[in-house]
């Protein structure tokens, strides 16, 4: 959709439920418009497009649920692999410290039942861990918009969701990057970002606020929007 921006809002009580209503009010967020982290104190940032492409339409509804510790990132990822399974920009994953995962997602999902793409769960956690997980993700089949969810924690580690096998396969067209941007602001650092020329459009940004305001994004570039 032309004319879209980027905007970020903070929900600090009940966090999870409040963003979910949020993004259910029109003009509604449709997939690969909206990235959420979900922080272990209960509150909630988002990222998301405006306007939203699924306007007054229900269609699809935003949901969430929290998977407990130790083994959230997986029972997570099987979660989202069950009918009628989430696609592309329609699934927003947090992997916390803890080992407990909160997920916002779009239901029904658009893939169904198929089995041509399947939801996977990675950790990285060496030296330059984001860098680790931007490699990754442009190495070939290479995933594209809305095909990836990242947490990029405070201790230095990162977990990752992803799609496979990526729908940019061996293309070059567009490659992923990332940036951190410090607290306190980091969360209109990351808006600015985005919004200038080109834009990030539908799923070419997966972003992530601190509780101590600063922000990491993981972004396709060039951006499409």
């Amino acid at each position: 959709m032309a004319n879209q921006q980027w905007q970020h809002s903070e929900f600090t009580v009940n966090g999870e439920q409040q963003a979910v209503a949020f993004l259910n009010l029109p003009l509604r967020q449709g997939a690969g418009e909206a990235s959420v982290t979900l922080r272990n104190n209960g509150s909630a940032g988002v990222m998301w497009l405006e306007p939203g492409s699924l306007g007054f339409g229900t269609e699809q509804t935003w949901q969430a649920s929290e998977f407990p510790a130790p083994n959230g990132a997986q029972d997570a990822v099987n979660f989202l692999n069950e009918p009628a399974r989430q696609g592309a920009g329609e699934a927003s994953v947090t992997l916390r410290n803890d080992g407990s995962a909160g997920l916002i997602w779009l239901e029904p999902g658009s893939l169904g039942d198929s089995t041509r793409q399947a939801w996977e769960v990675t950790e990285f956690s060496g030296g330059d861990a984001e860098q680790e997980t931007v490699n990754f993700l442009n190495a070939a089949p290479r995933q594209g918009p809305g095909e990836a969810s990242v947490t990029p924690r405070g201790n230095g580690t990162v977990g990752l969701v992803y799609l496979e096998p990526g729908s940019l396969g061996e293309g070059t067209e567009q490659t992923w990057q990332r940036k951190d941007f410090p607290g306190p602001n980091g969360a209109q650092a990351v808006l600015n970002f985005l919004n200038a020329t080109p834009p990030q459009g539908h799923g070419e940004a997966t972003c992530f606020v601190r509780n101590d305001g600063s922000a990491a994004v993981f972004y396709l570039e060039p951006g499409t929007g």
